[in-house]
């Protein structure tokens, strides 16, 4: 009976299918997004696409089998995109698991396992998805590979042995990447796949080099081999990855908060030549520097690109952007104090933010479909349930796109404080008050809403409680 309703339920996507393409203008070209996932329970499955430096869902389905077919046209970008699903493996139940693929402008068949290591998509029909997953699978291999070799080069003596060997074995390492690459790109020239990968490329360094010369070689050499100038690629996850990969390099514990400031600026000249020449992607990278800053409280270094890299006769709406947000940064800085609101959470419960009897509040902006978001949670969870002993109670606040989404989450993962939803998402009430550009985003707040600290991460919100108690 359960095999008969699966193969009816692929007929009736297949019909349905057939009368969305023919109801199509007659100029269009359609393409199909379809197959079916493993152990998928019943519930909404969403298509989200990537621009910048997140996802947006852009379709939805309900699916009560795990079959999925999703219609896209010409005017769809090539780009990755993520299918986000339920799934039941052995009773465990996830609303959130998702693949990732890339699409670009052809039918696409995946079919989704999934099993104790998790969802892994296959492919029937896409060279493009073939390369990707082969070139992904390498450079996983190859870094674990080069982090392992590369202990072996830290604090050795030069004439010993297995410094020599591990001189080598760095080498070849990354001369054995840059065959892979190239192999691949005289193979398959043409795919987004290849854009992807040859993004990724980095340069070659000696293995003899020690660490600072190694890292200063890879400031003056990283982007000889692999330039940020395809504006095509703001619709992967790459350009993200690689200033924060540039910006590491200028990142040194030892220094003040003024001398690291001073040495982001020196970065920062050498990303924003990159894409000085292309409108588009100068755009992204100056508002993901500008938000990146102002979340690490690095006010100094925001005002260095607001002064020097903000072109005030261009068209685009950056510049108001920006002195927008330096405006939002200084009235939510720490001292500040943090505006009243009245919220009804999930239960139907109102509360207002100055009448909660805790003598401290976590203020938290968040959304399910943030990564850094669903990691922190289980730790923030197990800590508010067992290790605070200040009294302090947080209030979640979601800027979800979807409903569906932030519904699905709880339901899954209960929450043992208030929470709330807000219909409209990034474009919300709170979110305008509260300056929110990305999330998680954390106020630690005292009985009088005066801003005591605002936590870029788990473990620094657990600094700052140590310092109330």
């Amino acid at each position: 009976m359960e095999r008969c309703s699966d193969m009816t339920l692929k007929l009736l996507v297949g019909i349905l299918g057939l009368i969305m393409v023919l109801s199509l203008p007659s100029h269009a070209q359609p393409y199909l997004i379809q197959g079916s996932i493993e152990h998928s329970g019943k519930g909404q499955i969403y298509l989200a696409s990537y621009y910048g430096d997140r996802f947006s869902v852009t379709d939805s389905m309900e699916s009560t089998a795990g079959s999925f077919l999703f219609l896209l046209s010409e005017e769809h970008h090539a780009g990755v995109y993520r299918l986000i699903f339920p799934d039941e493996f052995q009773g465990r139940g996830s609303e959130n698991s998702f693949v990732e693929f890339i699409y670009n402008q052809e039918d696409l068949t995946l079919n989704i396992s999934v099993d104790e290591k998790g969802p892994l998509p296959s492919f029937e029909n896409s060279t493009e998805n073939q390369v990707y997953i082969e070139f992904m699978t390498f450079q996983l291999a190859y870094e674990e590979m080069l982090k392992e070799v590369y202990g072996g080069l830290i604090g050795a003596a030069t004439e010993d042995e297995l410094y020599l060997l591990s001189v080598k074995r760095y080498e070849d390492l990354q001369r054995r990447r840059m065959w892979f690459m190239d192999s691949l790109s005289v193979l398959y020239p043409d795919l987004y796949a290849t854009r992807i990968m040859n993004a990724f490329r980095a340069p070659f360094v000696p293995g003899y080099l020690s660490h600072a010369e190694r890292i200063e070689s890879l400031k003056r050499h990283f982007f000889d081999v692999a330039a940020i100038e395809d504006p095509a690629l703001l619709r992967a996850p790459v350009y993200s990855y690689r200033i924060m990969d540039y910006l590491s390099l200028y990142n040194v514990d030892t220094l003040t908060m003024e001398e690291q400031e001073e040495s982001f600026m020196e970065a920062l000249d050498q990303i924003m030549l990159q894409v000085a020449r292309q409108p588009e992607l100068y755009t992204f990278v100056l508002d993901f520097l500008l938000e990146g800053f102002q979340y690490l409280g690095m006010e100094e270094v925001q005002l260095y690109l607001a002064d020097f890299y903000l072109d005030e006769s261009c068209e685009s709406d950056l510049a108001e952007l920006v002195r927008t947000r330096m405006e939002g940064y200084r009235k939510m800085k720490v001292g500040a104090t943090a505006p009243d609101f009245v919220l009804r959470d999930a239960d139907g419960i109102s509360h207002t933010l100055s009448e909660l009897p805790a003598p401290f509040t976590l203020v938290l902006f968040w959304s399910s479909t943030c990564s850094h978001c669903r990691e922190m949670m289980p730790e923030l969870k197990q800590w508010y349930l067992e290790e605070n002993n200040i009294g302090l109670e947080l209030v979640a606040i979601s800027i979800d796109s979807s409903a569906a989404l932030y519904e699905d989450y709880i339901a899954m993962e209960p929450m043992p404080w208030i929470t709330f939803h807000d219909p409209l998402g990034w474009q919300g009430r709170l979110a305008s008050k509260y300056q929110i550009y990305a999330t998680p985003t954390l106020f630690l707040l005292d009985k009088q809403q005066t801003i005591m600290a605002r936590p870029a991460s788990f473990r620094q919100l657990q600094r700052s409680v140590k310092k109330l108690q």
